[in-house]
């Protein structure tokens, strides 16, 4: 009797959930791949954006450097350094800056090439892991 009455008490003290667990873990995943990440220099990721519409006519339209050591630390320093807003990270070596952010979110799955320094991803191809001077709106 008294394990029916601490288990009917554990039961109404538990919250109620009214979606699918499979719902819930997608809202959580994506609170925490939409929450801001800020870089050394305190820029906002904005993560994975598209490029390169209409044929090669870039989002970001400033070509700042090839580098085999690219990453999204020295892509922003460069942008910083010469007054933009907006630093991309693409195709692992190159960096991209940018006055606006134009353009349509991409899945995160098409930004997976690897920084030089092993840790941050670099974007892919015709893709950008954006970041920015601005926290991104909504976050």
């Amino acid at each position: 009797m008294k394990l029916s009455i601490l288990a009917t008490l554990l039961l109404t003290a538990l919250p109620s959930f009214s979606t699918p667990l499979e719902e819930r873990s997608n809202e959580h995943f994506n609170h925490i791949e939409n929450r801001a990440t800020r870089s050394s220099q305190g820029w906002y990721a904005y993560g994975c954006y598209f490029d390169c519409y209409d044929g090669m006519n870039r989002r970001l339209p400033i070509l700042a450097y090839v580098d085999d050591n690219n990453n999204p630390d020295m892509c922003i320093q460069w942008c910083k350094d010469n007054g933009h807003n907006y630093a991309g990270v693409q195709w692992t070596k190159e960096c991209y800056c940018g006055d606006s952010l134009a353009g349509e979110p991409a899945p995160p799955t098409e930004c997976t090439h690897q920084c030089a320094d092993g840790k941050n991803k670099c974007g892919g191809p015709c893709r950008n892991n954006i970041w920015s001077a601005f926290q991104k709106p909504g976050h």
